[in-house]
């Protein structure tokens, strides 16, 4: 091999190792790829390539985090199948432990996603975990007719809510029903927005609702914070629950609340640093 071929195959191969970080907020989990290696091609394939659990790093999704601009911290994000995303709720989060750790005395960033500009602050647990809060403008809902609960039986129509991405609600009466069944196949009927984020509500008070969720381009997922946002506004306008809630889903709880004039959200939950290594991508 030539000396011009072999510096070139070197540089090829130093391309496929992609240095990341690893993060879980509620476990939904995200891989990371900071700025310095934004100069890869990122394909839909080799982003589903890096998130496959078995051949890859394994995770819900990618970040690709950066560069920093006068306005922020650049936040782009796929979902496991490659897809592209708006945002994520827990993908903010876990982004902001991760800034958290590059930068010790800062705690205050601001992530530039495609749903806008997100300001999140940051304080640290004694389960050296990080607690991170945002605020979001309150998510437009829709009079989709879906008030009616669904249970064992057939499925009404749900509740449309955009918070900065698309998502379907249900309201429910048990989770004793083919919940990951329906989501699937929401996925083709919304195809004006290449599928869609569902949430299947429980509301237990007032104070407290509980979700089963199935996200756009990835499945059943422990946990969304943008679902927990679009759940919290559907009943919210509904007057079924309360200003301040937690919501609980199995990959645990988060706290939201809302101004009396119900222009913003804010929520607040953990998320924390998992590991860091090099991925050889192919």
């Amino acid at each position: 091999m030539a000396v011009g071929n072999l510096c070139s195959s070197r540089r090829v191969h130093l391309m496929n190792n992609i240095p990341f970080v690893k993060v879980e907020s509620l476990q939904n989990d995200f891989v990371i790829v900071e700025s310095k290696r934004n100069g890869v091609h990122w394909t839909r394939r080799r982003a589903a390539s890096i998130c496959d659990r078995r051949r890859g790093v394994g995770a819900d999704g990618l970040i690709l985090l950066g560069p920093a601009t006068g306005g922020g911290i650049r936040f782009r994000l796929f979902n496991s199948d490659g897809s592209r995303a708006e945002w994520s709720g827990n993908g903010v989060r876990g982004a902001a432990a991760l800034l958290t750790l590059r930068h010790l005395r800062k705690r205050e960033f601001h992530l530039l996603t495609a749903a806008g500009c997100i300001r999140v602050s940051t304080r640290e647990a004694r389960s050296r975990e990080t607690i991170v809060t945002f605020e979001r403008p309150f998510p437009k809902v829709g009079s989709a007719g879906g008030d009616r609960p669904i249970g064992r039986g057939g499925v009404v129509r749900p509740i449309v809510v955009d918070a900065g991405n698309p998502h379907w609600v249900y309201p429910a009466l048990t989770f004793d029903f083919l919940w990951k069944e329906i989501g699937a196949a929401c996925q083709a009927r919304a195809r004006s927005t290449h599928g869609v984020n569902v949430e299947f509500v429980l509301i237990k008070s007032k104070r407290r609702i509980e979700l089963r969720i199935f996200e756009r381009g990835v499945g059943p997922t422990p946990s969304s914070g943008s679902g927990a946002l679009a759940a919290f506004a559907a009943c919210r306008l509904r007057n079924w629950i309360g200003d301040k809630i937690h919501v609980q889903s199995p990959g645990g709880i988060q706290e939201l609340a809302c101004d009396p004039d119900h222009r913003h959200v804010r929520l607040s939950a953990p998320a924390r640093v998992v590991a860091t290594g090099v991925w050889h991508s192919r």
